[in-house]
């Protein structure tokens, strides 16, 4: 019998250092908005906001 997982959870993603920066211009230079961006990356808002927060 297998376990179940949680509802709701995904899998912990990694995203390499290119992924990054791009997502942090986006936010920075080009002066959208991270929900969208976080949105259109399929990626949490929470974390692209830390990341725009420690560049």
């Amino acid at each position: 019998m297998e376990a179940e997982k949680p509802a709701g959870k995904r899998p912990r993603a990694k995203y390499d250092i290119a992924f990054q920066g791009e997502a942090i211009r986006w936010v920075t230079q080009d002066g959208q908005v991270t929900t969208r961006v976080a949105q259109a990356l399929g990626m949490s808002e929470a974390l692209l906001g830390r990341w725009v927060r420690t560049a």
